[in-house]
């Protein structure tokens, strides 16, 4: 009996030592790794703009963003712009970059090396994004990884894996020492094929109420998930796409980061740190604007007539403070998932639901169309662009969609260079007053990691469960929780 005693009282004692071991190495999973773009160029570095001066853009004033970056139109190969990058994205408690990988002998190949010294300073691992390169099938990919394990990378993320049947995947993977995930919300397929795990990428297609299910399919099936979250999407001016996630000031990054945790991601992948041309970056862009990039998006500068965006007014911040804030918030969320905090919403988020008729919890994003007001009678909810309706209606052919294709919409590139689509503007519905988002920041407040109190209230003052996709036509505006066809490219 004694010994009993003393084995029971050992296992009693060891029981709660074990599952903290546990609940440790579960919270060692919880990180987040973000997108990386190393496509960019001016003529310092690489004798000629790249990227920037897609679909006839004229830099360096006029960029093929919405946005313009607060470094103006920078290069990759510039090793100072890397390194600042590397230090803002561990700064944002980021521990994984991946990069954008196009294949052996590409510029992306080329700088490879020198992104991963670079943030090896930061204490950063890198990972790459294989893209849908030339000629590419399942061999060449497992070549590509036996290529990148000699820099030290151990993980790799597959864009449109499925131009590659299961078949030839099962044959290469699992390819060892190396983590290999699937951009696909179809974990059979994924399982298959005998990838790692799944992640979305596109922020468009894949709003918050997707997440659930979906890491709820892969963890069934053995299968890690790391969904993507974003702060928005907007590429009329780079690509001519008119489909557009607003940023809501920041309430459609939080409601994503809200949906990951709650789904138990094991984990979090950012769309995107500088994707400029489909404006789902993190990255610092200008705030505010001085007049002469107000001047470059004048109709007489592009052939894309959108004037350019800013961060003003994300989170309640104005100005220089604004241009940062997404990455602060980024430390946030990240410090928040590594702890294992649970995310919920304020109850001010929830009296904001209701002062505009709506239902606090997600709502699907595949769902009916809805018309919206007359746009030429509708308020610009506040951050919205105004004047665009006014602009596009005085021009006569202000939009060529003989652009490069966008990685998030097919559906809408016309390969004509003659086509010319004249959308009717980006208005938003009339907003009620509990809405409005003001500062609640102080203004000797540090704001790189943002206390929780301070955060729960930006949080509630912006932040709703839902983002609301609006996509321009011929006809009107119109917002829905609508499928977004993906593509690959510039």
């Amino acid at each position: 009996m004694t010994r009993l005693a003393l084995a029971l009282g050992l296992i009693l004692l060891l029981a709660p030592a074990a599952s903290l071991a546990r609940d440790q190495a579960k919270v060692g999973q919880r990180e987040a790794s973000i997108f990386y773009y190393p496509w960019y160029g001016n003529p310092k570095w690489d004798g000629a703009y790249l990227h920037w001066d897609q679909n006839g853009h004229v830099p360096p004033s006029d960029l093929a963003t919405s946005y313009y970056p607060a470094r103006g139109a920078y290069s990759s190969r510039d090793p100072r712009v890397v390194e600042a990058q590397m230090r803002e994205i561990a700064g944002a408690g980021v521990r994984e970059v991946v990069s954008s990988w196009w294949g052996w002998g590409s510029s992306e190949d080329d700088l490879l090396p020198m992104i991963v010294r670079m943030a090896a300073k930061q204490g950063l691992q890198v990972a790459v994004q294989i893209e849908p390169y030339d000629d590419r099938t399942a061999t060449s990919v497992a070549a590509d990884l036996d290529h990148l394990k000699q820099l030290g990378i151990t993980r790799a993320y597959v864009y449109h894996p499925f131009e590659i049947a299961e078949a030839s995947w099962a044959a290469v993977l699992p390819f060892p020492g190396m983590q290999v995930l699937a951009q696909t919300a179809n974990v059979s397929r994924a399982q298959a094929a005998h990838f790692a795990g799944v992640y979305t990428y596109d922020v468009v297609t894949f709003g918050p109420s997707a997440l659930a299910s979906l890491c709820a399919r892969a963890h069934k099936a053995g299968l890690l998930c790391a969904p993507s979250v974003g702060p928005g999407y907007d590429a009329l001016r780079a690509t001519g796409d008119t489909q557009f996630r607003p940023r809501d000031a920041g309430g459609t990054y939080d409601a994503m980061w809200r949906a990951a945790i709650q789904a138990g991601a094991d984990r979090i992948t950012i769309t995107s740190y500088n994707e400029w041309h489909e404006g789902t970056q993190i990255e610092p862009a200008m705030t505010p604007l001085p007049r002469r990039l107000t001047a470059a998006s004048a109709p007489t500068s592009s052939p894309v007539r959108e004037p350019y965006s800013s961060y003003e007014g994300a989170y309640g911040l104005r100005g220089k403070r604004a241009s940062q804030a997404y990455l602060a918030r980024t430390a946030y969320w990240t410090a928040l998932y590594r702890a294992g905090v649970a995310a919920t919403s304020s109850g001010y988020g929830s009296r904001k639901a209701a002062a505009q008729g709506r239902k606090q919890a997600f709502r699907p994003e595949r769902g009916p169309m809805v018309a919206l007001a007359d746009p030429a009678r509708s308020t610009p909810s506040r951050g919205a662009k105004s004047g665009v309706a006014a602009a596009f209606a005085a021009s006569g052919t202000n939009l060529r969609l003989s652009a490069l294709p966008s990685r998030l919409m097919r559906a809408v590139r016309v390969t004509g260079s003659d086509t010319v689509v004249r959308p009717l503007g980006r208005v938003a519905p009339r907003r009620a007053l509990a809405s409005r988002s003001w500062s609640c920041y102080r203004a000797r407040r540090p704001h790189a990691l943002l206390g929780m109190s301070v955060i729960t209230r930006c949080a509630s003052s912006s932040g709703d469960s839902r983002s609301i996709c609006t996509r321009r036509t011929a006809s009107g505006t119109v917002s829905y929780w609508g499928k977004a066809r993906r593509s690959k490219g510039g």
